[in-house]
This record gives structure tokens, C-alpha cells and sequence, in this order.
């Protein structure tokens, strides 16, 4: 097939997608400034629609935002980042709200010969944190590429305590995991982690890093919005990196330099008038981003 790729100025989830899918991927970067195609009194969604959409943890909120706006209130349950991605290959689900593919996905869709868009519709941010009582504040990436790689092994080599470093991960299968392999590790490989300090979920490593007591010799992982939002514990501190802790503020402007997006994810083959591109003009839009930005989100522009 024709391979389509359209440049997303400053994501560098780019660079793999090409090494990775060659055939798999369009990254859609005109939604960033798009308008809305059409008033969200004319989008009616079929009663089934949302039995066909799925995402990441960190995105249930964006699902229930729009069924609220659309259906009225209801329970949304997403399947997280690697199932949504199977289920969209496997025809299970049209559209997914989730951060970058891991690296093994897509692989896969293009074994399958299936072309996906991904197209950016909310900022977010891959976010360091640490315990609250550890006194770091800020690191360097190449201080924190240290902690992983086990050039650094304890705290007073950074400013902390003389404890030595519980660097968790997520599973090879989650978001952010892929988000830490693009952005802080890039082309080199962290320490390969003992069992236990690989966390399965979002919420376990915020909980392993806000215990008391080893936690205090602990860093980990997320998504700005998850851990900012969703389940933020005021027993963990979100470090700034090189000198920019992470806010709405510096997401927008791009300054904190871990910044990224939520995709809504598609199979390149839906048709133009599809519920699914429909919703995603709706998201694109004025309406779309301010109630985007209600629920905690940052949008992918200045909102008036």
C-alpha cells in the first residue's frame, strides 16, 4: 500500500513509528488547528456506537465526556492501551482514545495489512514523580536516564538522602512504558528490572512510590493527566524536569519538554461520513476542546 505520513511537528513518536510500521501509520497533524465541520446538534450517534469504542485508563474520562454530552450519563470502561489497540485491529472497537502504540503493536497491523490514523485531539505529558518527603525537586534527563540505566544507585548522588534508588516501570505492554522508552530513554535501554519493581498498573505505581517508608527511596511514571487529576496522591511529587515541573501551563506552550498528546486512534478505511470521524470533528472543534478542557484535559490549543 501506499505509505502516507504526515509530520507532526514536535512529537518524536514519529521517528519510531517509521522504523517500526512503515506501512501502518498516518499521524494526522492538521486536527491541531482544525474547526468544527459541523454543529453537534447535526452528529447523532447510533445506539450502539459506544460498544465500539474503547482506550487507555488515562482516556475514560474523554469516553464519558462525550456519552454524557451525546447519550446522557453512563459507565464507560476502556480496556486499556495494548487491548484497545488489538480490538481496533480485530474490528472489536472503530475508535480508541489512547496515547502512542506500544512498540509491538504496530507490527501487527501491518502483518494485517491495516492502516490506522492517529490523530492528536487533547496535550498531555509524560510525567516523572517521586515521594513526597524525598527532597528532589528537579533532575536532568540525563540524571534520570542515569537512575535507569544504573549509572546512578543512590539518592545523595542527585541531592536526596542516602538511600539507594527503587527505579519502578510499568509492563511492556502499557502506555506509558512506551512514552518512557521514547521519551527519556530513546535509543538507549534501561536496567532490566527485578519482578517487583514492575508495577501492572497505573494506580500501582503511584501507590508504590507514595508508601512511607520504601517508598521514599522510590521514582516512577505516568501521564500528566492520570496523576495529576485522576488519582493524584499528595504523597507523591511530580518532579520538574530539567527545570520545568509539568503544568497545564507548560504542556500547552510546550516548554516542559516531555510533552505529548491523547490520539483518538481509527482504521484508515473508515468511510468519510462514519459516527467515528464525525465525533472526532466534534472533538477537533470549539465545543469539542472547551469540554475537553472541563474535564481536566489540557486542549491541543488557545481556547477563547
Amino acid at each position: 500500500m501506499k505509505n502516507f505520513y504526515l509530520i507532526l511537528i514536535g512529537i518524536t513518536l514519529t521517528v519510531i513509528l517509521v522504523s517500526c510500521a512503515m506501512n501502518a501509520t498516518e499521524i494526522i497533524n492538521d486536527s491541531v488547528n482544525e474547526q468544527p465541520k459541523e454543529a453537534a446538534e447535526e452528529l447523532v450517534l447510533p445506539d450502539d456506537f459506544w460498544q465500539y469504542v474503547d482506550g487507555s485508563t488515562a482516556t475514560i474520562p474523554i469516553s464519558e465526556a462525550l456519552y454524557d454530552r451525546f447519550q446522557g450519563e453512563g459507565k464507560i470502561i476502556h480496556n486499556r492501551t495494548y487491548n484497545a489497540y488489538t480490538n481496533l485491529l480485530e474490528g472489536k472497537a472503530q475508535l480508541i482514545f489512547a496515547l502512542e502504540p506500544p512498540a509491538d503493536i504496530l507490527p501487527m497491523f501491518e502483518e494485517a495489512n491495516v492502516e490506522i490514523e492517529i490523530i492528536p485531539i487533547v496535550k498531555d505529558a509524560f510525567i516523572m514523580f517521586v515521594n513526597s518527603q524525598n527532597p528532589v525537586e528537579s533532575l536532568t534527563i540525563s540524571q534520570l536516564r542515569d537512575i535507569y540505566t544504573g549509572n546512578t544507585i543512590n539518592w545523595k548522588d542527585v541531592g536526596g538522602e542516602d538511600l539507594f534508588v527503587i527505579p519502578y516501570q510499568r509492563n511492556d505492554d502499557a502506555g506509558s512504558q512506551a512514552l518512557f522508552l521514547m521519551f527519556l530513554m530513546q535509543d538507549v535501554k534501561p536496567l532490566f528490572p527485578p519482578d517487583d519493581y514492575i508495577k501492572q498498573s497505573m494506580k500501582d505505581i503511584i501507590d508504590a512510590v507514595a508508601i512511607e517508608d520504601r517508598g521514599r527511596a522510590a521514582i516512577g511514571f505516568n501521564v500528566f493527566y492520570y496523576a495529576n487529576v485522576m488519582y493524584a496522591n499528595d504523597n507523591i511529587r511530580l518532579l520538574a524536569v530539567e527545570g520545568v515541573a509539568p503544568s497545564q501551563e507548560s504542556i500547552i506552550s510546550g516548554e516542559y519538554p516531555f510533552s505529548s498528546y491523547y490520539y483518538a486512534v481509527i482504521r484508515k478505511d473508515t468511510p468519510q461520513d462514519h459516527p467515528v470521524r464525525r465525533l472526532i470533528d466534534f472533538i477537533l472543534g470549539d465545543e469539542g476542546q472547551q469540554l475537553m478542557e472541563k474535564s481536566g484535559y489540557v486542549p491541543i490549543r488557545a481556547l477563547d
